[in-house]
């Protein structure tokens, strides 16, 4: 896959940073997970996907890592729309049987996530678009490639839609949605790689980001937009080193989508920077949404709620 002159402000900031390379080429087998839309959940045996592995989150503990984005947003017009991006990365227990995060954890009924929050506003013309998804990704105990929990709700002037996905022995699908083609729906699925889990990914280890061919269900956000059906795809994805990180690029060639993140070597592959590529609804022309870091701390922000505390979105630069 060639580069586009879009990356050249996220490769010359990277090769900027301090030199510090990565193997390639890693290989991860994913079991292909056929869907089945709109049958009746029934109570089985969970059979979750369990694993031995603990990943080091402590650079995510005690306070959350708060990054915001330029965010130029392909969806209507020839010229992008301006907006903003805000991923916000953190650890909480959280309660395996409820999914829901412990006020009380214990070591039996809990387990540690590492959350992220990421929310993208933009505006088109008159009105405007809020999409947020939260993932919930195991660190412990639980397969990390098998999010816990993921929930997307995207607003704008017509109206809103809402999915919840749950980890119970594969993945429960709840969608509410105020489209007639979309209506209300659930569904189940086997295990399968879930894009809105890929940043989390690559925040815990880059060795688990999925190369070659893989199956792949993809963003929540993108098939909402896009009013495409939600099931498996096939993707191809590669990782290549640069002088200060790596240089992940996927992409789904069915639905003509392709994504590139640019991960620091620093800060536990901090992302600075993404691009996503796709069919716009407007006329089926393949644009490119551009996401450049503008602003990054690490903050307690739950404790950061008075008047006074309004100073600190003059540090991410914050238009919303």
């Amino acid at each position: 896959m060639k580069l586009n002159y879009y990356l050249l402000p996220f490769l010359m900031l990277l090769l900027g940073c301090e030199n510090k390379t990565a193997e390639t080429k890693k290989t991860v087998t994913v079991v292909d997970a056929p869907i089945a839309v709109d049958h009746v959940l029934e109570e089985e045996p969970v059979k979750e996907k369990l694993s031995n592995n603990t990943f080091n989150v402590d650079y995510f503990s005690g306070k959350a890592e708060i990054a915001t984005y330029t965010l130029r947003k392909a969806r209507y017009s020839e010229e992008n729309h301006q907006g903003e991006a805000v991923l916000i990365f953190v650890t909480e227990p959280f309660l395996i049987e409820e999914q829901v995060k412990a006020d009380s954890p214990t070591p039996e009924n809990s387990v540690k996530v590492l959350k992220m929050n990421r929310i993208d506003r933009f505006k088109t013309g008159l009105y405007d678009y809020s999409q947020f998804t939260s993932v919930f990704t195991p660190v412990e105990k639980y397969d990390a490639m098998y999010p816990l929990k993921i929930t997307m709700g995207s607003q704008d002037w017509c109206g809103q839609s809402f999915t919840q996905v749950n980890n119970k022995g594969g993945f429960n699908f709840e969608q509410k949605s105020y489209f007639e083609s979309e209506g209300d729906s659930s569904f189940h699925m086997d295990y399968v790689v879930m894009e809105d889990n890929l940043m989390n990914i690559a925040r815990l280890s880059t060795d688990l980001l999925p190369v070659g061919d893989f199956t792949v269900f993809p963003s929540i956000s993108f098939l909402r937009s896009s009013h495409v059906e939600m099931k498996n795809y096939e993707a191809l994805g590669s990782l290549d080193s640069l002088e200060s990180g790596l240089f992940y690029v996927y992409e789904i060639p069915e639905l003509r989508r392709s994504v590139r993140f640019f991960l620091s070597s620093e800060f536990d592959n901090r992302i600075m920077g993404w691009e996503e590529s796709y069919p716009t609804v407007s006329d089926g022309k393949v644009r490119t949404s551009i996401y450049q870091l503008k602003g990054v701390n690490d903050l307690p922000y739950w404790d950061l709620n008075k008047k006074r505390d309004s100073s600190f979105r003059k540090e991410f630069n914050m238009i919303y």
